[in-house]
């Protein structure tokens, strides 16, 4: 199965990439402005949700984006990049967007996600988490977790405590019969072997 590929070079990345950017910090700018309204319809959760998205662009920003652009650059003048590696080759270049893309792809659901619970009054959505995403997915506590919480119901404290109490009580008779025995061999005997 043969496809055509077109490969593109440092200049179309660079344009590619311009225009990502754009899209990207223009959504955090949005959403950063809205944090700062006093819209009471924005719950902790909300908040929480819009500050990963704008936290995801300025990591994304500072690093692997501010990555690539310096590879491109250094494809485009065809000198060293920064770290003083070789000058990257336009196929070096499409296998680092294709590690690339998807981070941005990423955010942009993210700020889509945002886009219709916005526009729904922030009602939550139906299938708001993505199962493949560990740390969006749901709590699920199954019966193991269960039985190492405290429990709450007072009915099992209270049948649980006569077993305390005769436990205590079999304790204290142990203790009692114990010194007994100790009080009643006062007479202590030493025996030695012969020699």
């Amino acid at each position: 199965m043969s496809r055509s590929v077109m490969t593109r070079n440092g200049q179309a990345f660079l344009a590619r990439l311009d225009e990502e950017e754009k899209v990207i910090k223009a959504k955090a700018d949005t959403y950063n402005k809205l944090l700062q309204t006093d819209d009471n319809r924005l719950t902790d959760d909300i908040r929480s949700d819009i500050n990963a998205a704008i936290g995801e662009v300025n990591l994304l920003l500072k690093g692997k984006l501010k990555q690539f652009r310096g590879l491109c650059q250094a494809n485009v003048s065809k000198s060293t990049t920064p770290a003083g590696e070789p000058t990257p080759l336009d196929s070096d270049l499409e296998g680092f967007w294709d590690i690339t893309y998807p981070l941005i792809d990423k955010v942009k659901v993210k700020f889509s996600k945002l886009d219709a619970r916005k526009a729904k009054q922030w009602a939550p959505m139906e299938d708001e988490y993505d199962p493949n995403d560990v740390n969006n997915r749901p709590r699920i506590i199954d019966d193991r977790l269960k039985q190492l919480q405290p429990h709450q119901n007072k009915s099992k404290v209270s049948s649980s405590k006569p077993a305390n109490d005769d436990l205590k009580k079999l304790i204290q008779e142990r203790r009692k019969a114990a010194a007994n025995a100790a009080n009643q061999n006062d007479d202590v005997e030493i025996f030695v072997g012969p020699k």
